[in-house]
């Protein structure tokens, strides 16, 4: 996997302490004041107003999918119907590498058989754009893809959690770095879910390996210490309505 940076935002620690004072922040606060109050207090559509732009090169199309669900962005992927896909590269999960040399074989002689396939059928003069449906979800595609920094955050709020997917968590990581380098003052205070938000929604499915195990309260033991007494006063709420 290969992750740059082709385009970001310059000045932006400024550009959303404009467009906070807009909405009426105070002028008297600095810059980067605004920005750490916003981060912290999660009031980012000002945040919008930053755009990374990044080339990701050798991820697989299930990848692919993934970041597909990051909706806010704009994204642009290698098409299989107009590129030629004969030899094509293709993820290996890392933890099947390490369940031993069996497995790691049958994988691979289920890409070298996808591979002779694709290659025959375009052979016999089978169009790309039918010729790939027996491409598989391992191959390796190009992508680039664009967000904004309050899309960033969710991204990293999901993807960078211990629980998320090897692959998508190996990229956030990646592109986290890059953020770190350009914007500190923004994407220093966040990370996964547990650690922005000070609660951890994945609760009880934690696996021992998150770091934050013993650090970060699950969200249903400081949710479950005044839900009860919370939901009366919703109720009250809804009937002034």
């Amino acid at each position: 996997m290969e992750v740059k940076l082709l385009k970001v935002t310059k000045g932006g620690i400024n550009l959303v302490a404009e467009s906070a004072r807009v909405s009426g922040f105070s002028s008297m606060r600095s810059a980067k004041e605004i920005v750490e109050l916003i981060t912290d207090n999660d009031y980012s559509s000002a945040l919008e107003h930053v755009y990374f732009t990044f080339d990701v090169s050798e991820i697989s199309v299930a990848l692919s999918r993934e970041l597909l669900e990051h909706r806010i962005a704009s994204h642009t992927a290698r098409s299989t119907r107009y590129m030629e896909e004969k030899g094509f590269g293709y993820y290996v999960p890392k933890e099947l590498e390490r369940k031993g040399e069996e497995e790691a074989r049958i994988y691979r002689d289920a890409m070298k058989n996808a591979n002779e396939a694709y290659t025959k059928l375009r052979e016999l003069g089978i169009a790309r754009e039918q010729a790939r449906y027996v491409l598989p979800l391992a191959l390796h595609t190009h992508y680039v893809v664009t967000m904004n920094v309050r899309s960033l955050i969710n991204f990293f709020m999901l993807r960078l959690c211990i629980r998320a997917s090897p692959e998508i968590r190996e990229l956030a990581m990646r592109m986290y770095k890059i953020c770190m380098e350009e914007y500190h003052d923004i994407f220093s205070k966040i990370w996964c879910r547990g650690f922005t938000l000070g609660v951890c929604p994945e609760n009880e499915v934690r696996p021992d390996e998150c770091p934050f195990k013993k650090l970060v309260p699950k969200k249903r033991e400081i949710k479950g210490k005044f839900e009860e007494q919370a939901r009366r006063i919703i109720e009250k709420e809804l009937k002034t309505f």
